[in-house]
């Protein structure tokens, strides 16, 4: 006889079913309360699970109740007391009833209601990732989705109910975090100390615990002593250790090799889903944080002033260069009251957005001081005290400040900034590197006025490489520059500082690091 094949493929996943009703032990207060009004009144108040009853002989009263999201749905009604004679009146009128009736029932669906938000927050604390909701809302939560695990290994292996206990941060306590056939008011409850709890140290050890004697419960610490018997396992992640799994049995009996290497795998699909849920989390973080770093390197770059200033008998050019998508370093220009024109850049001492935030409360330290008619080394100094005091003292920077007028070009430096000048007659180191801004609440610094021949130009560049490296490092980068430009003094500044960029890109012991150029070029006659 041919054997009979299905024609279909049949399919076995993890089903999600609604969140179980109240059991009596959960609202054991709500269950004295009803009992008492019974025994004063006469009517008897009781929630079921489902729509109100079309018809129903003992039913006088009946409100929907609410019992949060992903509950079944159900009411609350009022009967006549079966403990009264047949035929007999309440001894309160359904009238006056209704409104304690109708009050109870909202504070029984806000406790419902509160008990179901537990269920779901307590599913994803476990994951250390705050409550989401997904795009799709027939998807099911995570709080269900660990309960479908739980039922569907628990009844596997014939036991009444399951627990997921996973480890604080501090590895010294143990929370449920999700259980089915368990009081929802489990979840409330505090932690267990793993100091003592044999069982769970046992399996955090690696290795599955039965016990079949409920004698030996208290010995061994087990969470739910109302079960004969029940098997724990580790929950652990290929790195890390994350908590027990147990399951309990109404019976005394044993648990198989196969029954625990079913639990034992039901284990590791919880730990999956765990790790796979803060894998999401993480990549939704890290997608957030992507568009944050994008706006602030967006912002670094629109503060950048675009059009060179316009001033008699200069040219002037600067170019900001970041490592990564946002830096420590800018440059800016603007107006000063004496109708000078003060020219600016800047580097932090950190890298990232760190050295972005840095750089950022320098320029606008440097922009609320610069108009002042002050010399730039006063300048410095004051946007050294305004840094110092706006810091924990680690946000060092180097600061480049001139003032530029028709007559003459004044500048003082500070920090990780070299300047020097190049012109027919060579190039001169007029400073750099030195003491960085923000580290010390006292700054000194002076003001510096090259003369600058027709053609010439005055260089400032900065990097936090510089104040790592040796006088002889620095003397070959000067000559690298000045033999970079022996025939192009007649060009003009924005050529010039392009120039630049390429020669110092081109050296090895600047790749990677944030720069700064500034060049101001004296024009010819």
């Amino acid at each position: 006889m041919n054997k009979q094949i299905p024609s279909y493929l049949k399919l076995v996943t993890d089903t999600f079913t609604e969140a179980p009703a109240a059991s009596s032990e959960d609202l054991q207060a709500l269950e004295n309360v009803c009992q008492a009004l019974e025994q004063a009144t006469g009517w008897r108040l009781e929630y079921a699970v489902g729509p109100i009853p079309s018809t129903n002989s003992n039913l006088m009263w009946s409100a929907p109740v609410n019992p949060g999201v992903g509950a079944s749905p159900g009411h609350i009604r009022l009967l006549f007391s079966e403990e009264l004679p047949s035929g007999a009146a309440p001894r309160i009128a359904l009238k006056q009833i209704e409104p304690l009736a109708d009050a109870l029932g909202k504070f029984w669906g806000e406790l419902l209601a509160a008990r179901q938000a537990l269920r779901h927050r307590e599913a994803e604390l476990a994951t250390g990732v705050p409550l989401v909701l997904h795009e799709d809302d027939a998807a099911p939560r995570l709080g269900e989705q660990l309960e479908a695990v739980l039922r569907g290994g628990a009844e596997a292996i014939g036991c009444q109910a399951a627990a997921l206990y996973l480890l604080d941060p501090a590895t010294t306590e143990l929370k449920l975090r999700s259980s089915w056939g368990l009081p929802l008011k489990r979840l409330a409850d505090p932690a267990r100390p793993l100091r003592g709890a044999l069982a769970d140290l046992e399996a955090l050890m690696g290795h599955a615990v039965v016990l079949t004697d409920a004698e030996l419960h208290d010995y061994w610490k087990v969470p739910e002593k109302a079960f004969r018997s029940c098997v724990c396992v580790p929950v652990s992640s290929p790195t890390m250790p994350l908590g027990t799994l147990w399951a309990f049995c109404d019976e005394a009996r044993d648990f198989s090799d196969a029954q625990t290497n079913i639990w034992e795998v039901v284990a590791g699909r919880l730990a999956a889903d765990l790790e796979r849920r803060v894998l999401v989390d993480e990549a939704l973080a890290a997608r957030d944080q992507t568009k944050q770093i994008t706006a602030a390197e967006r912002s670094q770059e629109e503060q950048l002033p675009r059009i060179a200033p316009m001033v008699e008998g200069w040219e002037i050019a600067a170019k900001a260069y970041h490592a990564g998508p946002v830096g420590g370093t800018f440059y800016d220009w603007f107006a000063r009251d004496d109708g000078g024109l003060a020219v600016v850049a800047g580097d932090a001492m950190q890298r990232g957005v760190e050295g972005a935030l840095t750089a950022s409360a320098l320029r606008t330290a440097a922009r609320a001081l610069g108009t002042q008619r002050e010399a730039a080394h006063v300048l410095a100094e004051k946007t050294n005290s305004i840094l110092w005091t706006g810091s924990a003292g680690e946000g060092g920077a180097g600061l480049f400040h001139a003032i530029v007028t028709p007559a003459a070009a004044e500048f003082a430096a500070a920090g990780p900034i070299r300047v020097l000048t190049i012109g027919a007659d060579g190039r001169l180191v007029l400073t750099g590197p030195s003491a960085p801004l923000g580290l010390n609440e006292t700054f000194r610094s002076s003001a510096m006025r090259p003369a600058l021949s027709p053609g010439a130009w005055l260089l400032a560049y900065g990097t936090t490489f510089l104040g790592d490296v040796d006088q002889q490092t620095l003397e070959a980068m000067d000559e690298q520059l000045a033999g970079a430009f022996e025939h192009c003094l007649s060009f003009a500044a924005g050529r010039l500082i392009e120039i630049v960029g390429d020669v110092l890109q081109a050296y090895p012991a600047l790749d990677g690091t944030d720069r700064v150029l500034v060049l101001i070029k004296r024009r010819g006659s």
